[in-house]
């Protein structure tokens, strides 16, 4: 079957489907087991490609990785983009989808797997990137949170943004993975963060759904 497909694929589609192969299934590795743990060889041999196969469309671990981390930051923000088209949610709706979301991500990943990406330099550079950019549409998140009523007027938004990620650098820097669950130090952080700066009327929110 797989070899009838390859004959009516051109060499371009083809490389582009395996190219996604690689990367599903080098990152179900990486996560599960760490990315330090997982060699190229492993990967290949997952695939049923050679080696040198694997390195035409990758030259390197950290390149793969790299391709992994931004397509689960693109599947990340359509599916959050697609969750805002559908339902037409409150702020609380959404932060309440991204902790839910991120809660089932947790439960399926090893910690190893955040503490390794810190060592590749260029996957450094890219979730710095990142942060950047969230740091920016989180500001423009909290504001419409204190139009809304559901964040207190009286709060430094730009200020809890650098707390927010600087405390889950600390978490993985001190591999505090290894002491809790990554889930339960992710539950905690968001509880005493949101806390803090929701009004009564997004504490009301937080009450009700957390749970669910």
């Amino acid at each position: 079957m797989e070899r009838n497909k390859r004959k009516t694929e051109t060499p371009a589609q083809y490389r582009e489907n395996l190219k996604e192969k690689i990367v599903k299934v080098a990152m179900r590795e990486f996560k599960s087991k760490g990315v330090r743990n997982v060699k190229m060889d492993d990967i290949a041999t997952a695939l049923s490609i050679s080696k040198r196969t694997l390195y035409e469309v990758y030259p390197n671990k950290e390149e793969l990785l790299l391709e992994g981390i931004r397509l689960d930051e693109e599947n990340r923000v359509a599916l959050m983009k697609d969750y805002v088209a559908q339902n037409n949610p409150t702020v609380m709706d959404v932060i309440l989808k991204f902790y839910h979301t991120q809660m089932e991500a947790f439960s399926q990943i090893n910690p190893v797997f955040f503490s390794d990406l810190h060592k590749y330099e260029r996957v450094r550079n890219y979730i710095q990137e990142l942060r950047v950019v969230r740091q920016q549409n989180t500001l423009a998140f909290f504001k419409r949170g204190v139009e809304d009523g559901f964040f207190r007027e009286d709060v430094d938004y730009a200020i809890i943004s650098q707390m927010g990620s600087a405390t889950m650098e600390y978490v993985m820097d001190e591999q505090m993975y290894k002491q809790y669950d990554l889930k339960y130090i992710f539950r905690n952080i968001v509880l005493v963060f949101l806390r803090g700066f929701c009004t009564p009327k997004g504490l009301s929110v937080i009450d009700e759904k957390l749970n669910e």
